[in-house]
């Protein structure tokens, strides 16, 4: 027999709410091949979703193999990603839902008031802000850290454990069960690369990208936000990142070696600020730090040098390589869509605009102007190599290189133009 809970998944208000936070994080990616699918998904509406709707009823719905990317962290070493087709993410999106307003256990841990990530009503600024408040009520030092490897060395089976007695619904239980499984569509070339052992192929491990991912950790880490706010701290967690603050030294450092006691609980642990500088801090909070990709001190609160690095580095990249595939298009005789000038620019301005959201709430200051300095400094070096290219090219290149179409090619009869036709 269906439960409510259940039929609350599967239910066409509950699917089409999915579908529109899905769709807005994928047609907002910087991946093409994400926007592309997700238009096509779009295209076929509302029959896409009347699939899904009918498979999840009659329970046959089958989550489709997903794709594992190794993507390069600033210090070397690869984080594993995982890539979902539409229909899964919007299946764990509901399922997510579903859960969060529906299983009292879920709301229970999603009110710690010291947890942050993955909470509807919470964001990043949030966190920090209470940092700050922390502070200036007398929190003198600081240990920062994160948890090593969270994500691929949590163990499913307690998970499962912890939430099965709060669902009565055994289709909602296999429905979970299937939905924080990997089953990697490209697992033989990423064992010939050697990096098929950073995904979560078995009993541990959730995948980073899905929706689930950030509620698994919160449940997952619940007792441990209870255990770490006693004792005259206060320890605020972000999913894996925590910061502990307290009047005096001898207790935040109690405080961590409680941390990595209730982490090893876990088969977890937490880098130590002594070993790990990159990964954890500890010290005056009067000397600042950072947390949560932000720099805090009493009077300060601006993206870290890192962070902005971070951006630096990606906008220097994006128009490098618009440059590049330019280039090589002009030489071969056909232009790349994704290296037109107008994608470039446009899809820079994406990547500026969700960058200056996510940290409005950062103190005004210089860094604001040297950031701009720099993004129009990299404009105008692109716009000199942009117009060399120019200058080589022919008039149906540069057309196609400034990304307007050309009115001969929109004919059916798939002849090229000529020189003269446009």
């Amino acid at each position: 027999m269906t439960t409510p809970l259940y039929r609350k998944i599967y239910s066409m208000e509950s699917l089409h709410s999915a579908w529109r936070k899905v769709r807005s994080s994928a047609l907002s990616s910087t991946s093409e091949l994400i926007r592309n699918e997700a238009k096509d998904f779009d295209g076929r509406l509302p029959k896409s979703l009347s699939d899904i709707q009918r498979e999840l009823s009659k329970k046959t719905f089958t989550f489709k193999q997903q794709t594992g990317v190794a993507k390069t962290k600033t210090n070397g070493k690869s984080r594993p990603i995982v890539l979902s087709p539409i229909p899964n993410r919007i299946v764990q999106r509901a399922l997510l839902d579903a859960l969060q307003t529906r299983i009292k256990f879920v709301k229970n841990a999603l009110a710690t008031p010291t947890s942050y990530g993955g909470i509807p009503s919470k964001k990043v600024a949030m966190a920090l802000m209470d940092a700050r408040d922390a502070i200036s009520q007398g929190a003198a030092f600081h240990i920062r850290s994160d948890i090593a490897e969270f994500f691929t060395r949590v163990d499913k089976v307690r998970v499962m454990e912890l939430l099965a007695p709060h669902i009565k619904c055994p289709d909602t239980i296999n429905l979970l069960r299937a939905a924080i499984t990997t089953d990697l569509a490209n697992i033989d070339a990423l064992r010939r690369q050697g990096l098929d052992e950073l995904f979560p192929l078995g009993v541990e491990g959730v995948a980073q990208g899905s929706p689930l991912s950030p509620l698994i950790a919160n449940l997952y880490l619940h007792d441990f936000d209870k255990t770490m706010n006693t004792g005259g701290v206060i320890c605020l967690r972000y999913i894996d990142d925590f910061l502990i603050l307290g009047k005096d030294m001898g207790s935040v450092d109690r405080a961590f070696n409680k941390a990595q006691v209730e982490l090893e609980k876990l088969s977890l642990n937490a880098y130590s600020p002594s070993t790990t500088s990159d990964k954890a801090s500890r010290g005056w909070t009067s000397d600042g730090f950072d947390f949560l990709g932000c720099y805090v001190s009493p009077a300060l609160m601006q993206p870290s040098k890192a962070t902005r690095e971070k951006l630096k580095k990606r906008i220097r990249s994006e128009l490098e390589a618009s440059l590049r595939v330019m280039k090589f298009s002009v030489e071969a005789g056909k232009i790349s869509p994704k290296a037109t000038y107008s994608g470039a620019l446009q899809n820079l301005d994406r990547v500026i605009l969700g960058w200056g959201k996510a940290f409005s709430f950062c103190n005004h200051g210089h860094w604001l102007k040297a950031l701009d300095d720099y993004i129009s400094n990299e404009l105008t070096t692109y716009e000199v190599e942009k117009g060399k290219l120019f200058a080589k090219a022919n008039s149906i290149s540069r057309r196609r290189m400034l990304g307007v179409r050309l009115l001969s090619e929109l004919h059916s009869d798939g002849r090229e133009p000529n020189e003269g036709s446009a």
